[in-house]
């Protein structure tokens, strides 16, 4: 009789995490920011203010020209956002950077690199 309590009380549990899955803020999926959108204010903002702090890490001079595209996920108390950013290298020649950030509290950049 325990054994049938226990069985029947692990496929509910089973069935319960199949139809209604734990979701973390790493599950939740990216959504696109795409045209006049990612040229808002609060976008490229936040795009100049990535290449910032990275050149304050880096140390190379670039300058930030405009965000071109990007994606956001939406975490439990945050929004990570990628980015694709246009910016000047010190001999002023323009490149594509990939940043990635989380707006927050505090604000984080994760990760700033030439794009592939």
């Amino acid at each position: 009789m325990r054994t049938s309590i226990r069985l029947l009380l692990l496929a509910i549990v089973t069935i319960v995490a199949v139809v209604y899955p734990v979701t973390t803020s790493a599950q939740q999926p990216w959504q696109k920011i795409d045209g006049e959108e990612i040229d808002r204010p609060f976008y490229q903002n936040l795009g100049g203010w990535a290449v910032t702090e990275h050149v304050k890490q880096a140390h190379d001079g670039l300058k930030f020209n405009k965000v071109f595209s990007g994606e956001r996920q939406d975490l439990s108390t945050s929004v990570k956002y990628h980015f694709v950013i246009i910016a000047l290298n010190g001999d002023g020649k323009t490149g594509r950077y990939d940043a990635e950030l989380i707006e927050g509290n505090p604000r984080k950049l994760i990760s700033f690199a030439l794009a592939n």
